[in-house]
């Protein structure tokens, strides 16, 4: 399903993904790696760490080529066009309260916008959506949400209950043409 905002696909990892994502986020949301996402809520995130001495689980990257293949960026991936995460890629951790302020990322390379793609391995019990361009849009587990950071506000819902929602962010850096082809062929 998509509009011209933002795609989705769901169920684009397996239960078994999905696992081993959050367990890696469970397993070292309390070292170094992880700082205070600075979105004005209660998150930790992995966003600031690019020069730290630390490697994701090899599925981050297969799931990165999973998404380039889907979406044709392999040009842009191999000329070093997408934002500067590690491996290309954050991990996000939101606790109970936690709220993302509306906000615009920046363009990382010119004539290019920015695109998150976005996983949530582990849902909170309610709450931690999108909200994009003012319209909330329900995030499901192991769906993919594709949308342009550096042209529209976007922002979260209230994390409720304590059960963490747990998210990877996949970067990538897109053409204004590119991003309408998909939105068409989607």
């Amino acid at each position: 399903m998509s509009h011209f905002n933002l795609l989705k696909f769901l169920d684009f990892i397996s239960l078994n993904e999905a696992q081993e994502l959050s367990n890696w986020i469970l397993q070292n949301n309390d070292k170094e790696i992880f700082q205070d996402a600075e979105m004005g809520g209660k998150r930790i995130t992995t966003r600031f760490s690019t020069d730290m001495n630390f490697e994701y689980p090899k599925i981050v990257k297969d799931i990165r080529n999973k998404i380039i293949d889907l979406l044709d960026l392999r040009e842009q991936e191999e000329n070093k066009i997408y934002p500067p995460f590690k491996d290309g890629a954050v991990a996000s951790c939101a606790f109970e309260s936690d709220t993302c302020f509306e906000h615009i990322d920046p363009v990382w390379h010119k004539g290019f916008h920015t695109m998150h793609c976005n996983i949530i391995t582990q849902a909170p019990k309610k709450g931690g959506n999108l909200i994009l361009n003012g319209v909330l849009e329900q995030m499901r587990e192991r769906e993919l949400n594709c949308y342009l950071v550096s042209k529209l506000p976007h922002g979260t819902d209230l994390v409720e209950g304590s059960k963490e929602r747990l998210m990877w962010v996949f970067g990538f850096c897109i053409q204004e043409d590119k991003w309408n082809k998909l939105v068409e062929k989607y």
